[in-house]
């Protein structure tokens, strides 16, 4: 039997820690974590219900019928879908969610199950990313229980994008890592396939930042090879590197080409340097380390969030992992001399937490202007999920290297016992004394104050008892091993304390799109005789939830998505003649005497097609705007466009303004025989030739085709379509053939492919590997 020498070993027990152990716990944790979820008692809220929620039901059922949902036909009068990244078409936890369509509506529960699994998965994953970077086994799952249940991960649950790809990082990072230190093909392609897999969950700005850190880590890897492999080995990790990111752009190519097709159309196109810091973490907030609620909370329960700025400033800016990791982390600090990858993570976790500040600091400004793609989004301080991700890493070598001084150095954790109490006691007298307390109403002084001492009240306690399990740690009247355990349990009872009711909601999805079933009837009953859309939103009023198409099926002028199209809602002299443009049969009246609201059916709608015999030709945008803005334009006879169509005998060029022709207003009929997601068919009769006017948005990809001849689509008044059309009776059918996702298609189905041979042989030469090391070991004797 060996003698240890050195630091203690743990006990059995804990030596004995199998990683199905580690897994289980952490599902565990989770599941305790969103009991009320999960028991249907209360339900995620906010962005989940109005936009994630409509989008994973709208691809669901589309899908459970046959339909590729390619396009949109009930948002914003129509939109791409598959090409709006956050829809996360194919991440394939979203297609198994087809599995639970019932009677035409995903089932709310397995949604909100999928999304809370990823929380499991994301501790998972960081447990064995800890585990490969040397800590124990106990340690590791500290490390993945601080991720899994992290400020950063609580408060973003409302955002399933969000959450889904953040699990999968620590994954990407451990097969990354064994892609380059081992040069190892397989793990090259296994580290593409997990970070392409992770970009389809439909962040773009944390795949930006996701791709940033790994250009880091590559660096970090490279340079720390190049001392001790010289070049010539060193560099062999450029094209693992390489290898990988082209695995995950190509494997993502489905979903990558339409969306760079649809992001200069889209309303972000452009934003400004000021809307760039819209959600900065401002520098008192670093109290909020210690004491999450210090300047109040805003969650499904309620808001008394008091600095400046949105109520979402509040979970956006969220920085806290919990006060026995906090202290872990401390503790992890002091190793960084003696291990090069905590002193990495460190660095990672410093540079997300300065860049969260925005606009507060010069790192935001410098990436904005100067580095490709950070100059898209908004809210930095979603830079703070790299924050979480180092420090939930130093957590647990932190840890670790607690347990092993209360075992081998007990007494010279007095010092770190002191400041932990030290800083507890300092952010309660700050609190009391009124530090960045203030308000634009003096009134709310008082309220304001009262919530930052109780904030500051709980992270003291905490801090307290941190330190006084470390004190009697110390004094050996407990075990290092009891230490360990209690300050895992006060981790979990902190989490819980600070989060559980954060994403708790009264409001169930399914009741809420359901309390205007009576309208929805309606609606879809008059539906069946004609096409026509609705217009529900005046002002501050909504009668139907903004997404409510996507839910009911039902033909909106609104929506709600960061990515809608800048041409949406044609210019014209008022609201009425948009609204009749568009289709709009059905329209909200408000009432602001009564402060009541309701549905009016309109009489100068235009049908979903229509033919009209002139065109006006504008070539500048202001112009076009001008024009339709004026009482020359009238929409039932003419089209504004921007080109010159094929058939130019029929069109007025320039300044021109052409006369009424009523002269076929009455002869002409189009009628609508079918119409899907990615396709209309109709049956058009004309006296002569004319345009084909469609109330559908004009987008690339949409192709006419005219007796099976296909016809160019054109752009006509703003954003509508217009084909060309000749004289007689003609078989019209429009089809969405985005050219960008047949290629992405077979690019992704041929990266597959790839990827599944490569693997393969991978294994076959491990496994050939294996079989003649065992035929060259020499036969046991004895």
């Amino acid at each position: 039997m060996k003698k240890s020498h050195g630091v203690k070993q743990p006990p059995q027990k804990l030596r004995d820690l199998k990683d199905w152990h580690a897994v289980l716990a952490i599902g565990a944790m989770v599941l305790v974590f969103f009991r009320d979820i999960l028991l249907q008692k209360a339900f995620f809220w906010e962005d989940f219900m109005y936009q994630y929620y409509p989008f994973r039901n709208f691809a669901a059922v589309s899908l459970s019928n046959g339909d590729l949902p390619l396009w949109n036909p009930y948002t914003f009068s129509g939109m791409p879908f598959q090409a709006d990244i956050q829809t996360a078409l194919f991440y394939v936890p979203n297609l198994l969610l087809t599995l639970f369509v019932t009677n035409g509506r995903l089932q709310l529960f397995w949604l909100e199950a999928m999304i809370i699994l990823h929380y499991a998965i994301a501790g998972v994953c960081l447990y064995y990313l800890a585990k490969d970077l040397g800590a124990r086994k106990l340690f590791a799952l500290f490390g993945g229980v601080v991720y899994a249940l992290s400020g950063f991960m609580i408060m973003q649950a409302i955002h399933e994008t969000f959450v889904c790809q953040v699990a999968w990082l620590p994954l990407v990072i451990l097969l990354f890592r064994r892609a380059l230190i081992r040069r190892s093909a397989g793990y090259m392609i296994g580290a593409g396939l997990v970070l392409g897999h992770g970009v389809l969950a439909g962040s773009p700005q944390l795949t930006l930042y996701i791709f940033t850190l790994l250009f880091l880590y590559f660096c970090f890897e490279l340079f720390a090879s190049l001392k001790t492999d010289g070049a010539r080995k060193s560099l062999v990790m450029v094209p693992i590197a390489a290898g990988t990111v082209l695995v995950a752009i190509a494997l993502t190519a489905v979903q990558l080409l339409p969306t760079r097709e649809l992001a200069p159309l889209s309303t972000r196109a452009e934003i400004s340097f000021e809307q760039s810091a819209e959600g900065s973490v401002a520098w008192e907030q670093l109290l909020t380390l210690i004491a999450p609620k210090y300047f109040g909370t805003s969650g499904a329960q309620g808001s008394n969030f008091w600095m400046s700025g949105p109520y979402w400033q509040y979970w956006e800016t969220c920085m806290y992992i919990g006060v026995a990791a906090l202290v872990a982390v401390g503790a992890a600090l002091r190793l960084i001399k003696k291990n090069r990858y905590l002193a990495f993570f460190s660095l990672i976790a410093l540079f997300g937490l300065l860049y969260s500040f925005g606009d507060n600091f010069f790192l935001h400004p410098i990436f904005f202007r100067l580095v490709p793609g950070f100059d898209k989004f908004r809210v930095p301080a979603r830079m703070i999920y790299l924050f979480i991700f180092g420090c939930s890493i130093l957590s647990a070598f932190g840890l670790q290297e607690l347990f092993e001084k209360l075992q081998s150095q007990p007494d010279r954790l007095k010092k770190g016992i002191i400041s932990i109490a030290g800083a507890g006691i300092i952010v309660w007298l700050m609190a009391q004394s009124g530090a960045f307390q203030s308000a634009r109403n003096p009134q709310q002084l008082p309220q304001i104050h009262a919530v930052a001492v109780s904030g500051a009240t709980a992270g003291m306690v905490f801090l307290l008892i941190v330190a006084g399990i470390l004190f009697l740690a110390s004094r050996r009247t407990i075990s290092a091993s009891a230490a360990v355990g209690a300050l895992f349990a006060l981790q979990f009872i902190d989490v819980n304390i600070f989060g559980f009711d954060q994403n708790n909601g009264n409001v169930n999805p399914d009741d809420y799109y359901a309390s205007k079933a009576d309208i929805v009837s309606l609606l879809k009953e008059d539906g069946k005789a004609e096409y026509f859309r609705v217009n529900s939103r005046q002002g501050g009023s909504m009668i139907l939830d903004r997404n409510q198409g996507m839910v009911d099926r039902i033909f909106m002028m609104e929506g709600y998505t960061p990515l809608g199209l800048q041409r949406l809602y044609p210019p014209s002299r008022n609201w009425d003649q948009t609204c009749d443009m568009l289709n709009a049969k059905y329209r909200i009246a408000v009432n602001q005497q009564k402060q009541s609201m309701g549905m009016i059916k309109a009489s100068t709608y235009l049908p979903r097609a229509f033919m009209v015999y002139r065109a006006k030709i504008i070539r500048d945008e202001n112009e076009e705007r001008t024009f339709m803005a004026g009482n020359d334009f009238d929409p039932a006879r003419m089209i504004v466009a921007e080109e010159s169509p094929i058939r130019g005998s029929v069109s007025g060029e320039g300044g021109q303004t052409p006369t009424t022709d009523t002269a076929y207003t009455s002869e002409w009929s189009a009628s609508i025989t079918s119409y899907a997601l990615n396709a209309i068919s109709l049956n058009v009769s004309s006296p002569k030739d004319g345009y084909l006017v469609l109330s559908e948005i004009y987008y690339p990809g949409w192709n006419a085709y005219v007796d099976g001849v296909q016809q160019r689509i054109y752009r006509a008044d703003w954003s509508l379509r217009a084909i060309p059309i000749s004289a007689g009776n003609h078989r019209v059918e429009v089809r969405f053939e985005p050219e960008s996702f047949r290629r992405g298609f077979w690019l992704t189905s041929g990266t597959l492919l790839v990827s599944a041979a490569v693997l393969a042989g991978s294994a076959t030469m491990g496994r050939r590997r294996r079989a003649r090391k065992i035929e060259q070991s020499p036969p046991p004797t004895g």
